[in-house]
């Protein structure tokens, strides 16, 4: 079980940050020199798969942790504030991409419905996108840190 639940962690981190950086590094750049349509769309449709991933994330990494052993051992092994550390950072990261999904891709859609510039839209995403990009480079750092505690 403890094999499985590793692998599905890992994948759901490959489908939420791969998604997210294929949306940042290859549609968002296209969508700030042409037709922002295509991005807005694709973020749309692409909601349900990240918040999928992030929940799978969430679940087999509390289960993950509780596999780690006594508290105890834990603690004096440094894993604990390596935990609590990365515990934080996949916090700001979700936070930030709930503001990404849920307010920002909205208002691009809105804007592009309106006849507006989507180029305020935009600039807040690809901010937001390159946040939790460094957020998930800091978490992944942190896990292979823990796994080697």
């Amino acid at each position: 079980m403890t094999l499985v639940s590793v692998w599905l962690h890992l994948l759901g981190v490959v489908a939420w940050i791969g998604g997210l950086a294929y949306q940042a590094h290859v549609l968002g750049p296209a969508a700030r020199r042409g037709d922002a349509r295509v991005f807005a769309e694709t973020a749309r449709r692409g909601r349900p798969v990240a918040w999928t991933a992030i929940a799978v994330v969430a679940m087999t990494g509390f289960y993950n942790v509780t596999r780690l052993g006594a508290l105890e051992r834990v603690m004096a092994s440094g894993a604990g504030l390596l935990l609590a550390v990365k515990f934080m950072l996949v916090l700001a990261a979700v936070a930030l991409a709930a503001q990404r999904d849920f307010a920002q891709v909205p208002r691009l859609g809105r804007a592009l419905a309106g006849g507006e510039d989507p180029g305020a839209a935009l600039r807040r995403i690809a901010w937001l996108d390159r946040l939790v990009l460094l957020l998930a480079v800091g978490i992944v750092y942190l896990g292979v840190a823990v796994s080697r505690a």
